[in-house]
């Protein structure tokens, strides 16, 4: 059964509602927090939604570059690369 859990995130309060127990869920915003916290010490995010984004495509990439190799994963990972050398390039 569903069950809300309030998370906060960069300061911010999420009610997510989830099947998991409370500590995997904070578990879990806690990691999202820091990935993104890893871009924002780096300087190459200027919003929070920037942030946000390279963060997901950092964690993405690493995901992807765990999967066994094939003609789809791969040219997943090329386009991947990318469109993250396309933000950091318009990030400056």
């Amino acid at each position: 059964m569903k069950q809300s859990v309030q998370v906060s995130i960069l300061g911010q309060q999420f009610n997510l509602k989830s099947d998991a127990p409370p500590e995997q869920v904070h578990r879990v915003a806690r990691f999202v927090e820091d990935q993104i916290s890893q871009v924002t010490s780096s300087g190459r995010a200027v919003d929070s939604l920037q942030a946000a984004l390279l963060a997901l495509l950092n964690v993405s990439a690493a995901h992807l570059g765990g999967e066994p190799a094939s003609d789809s994963s791969e040219a997943e990972k090329q386009r991947l690369g990318q469109l993250i050398e396309k933000i950091e390039t318009a990030l400056g």
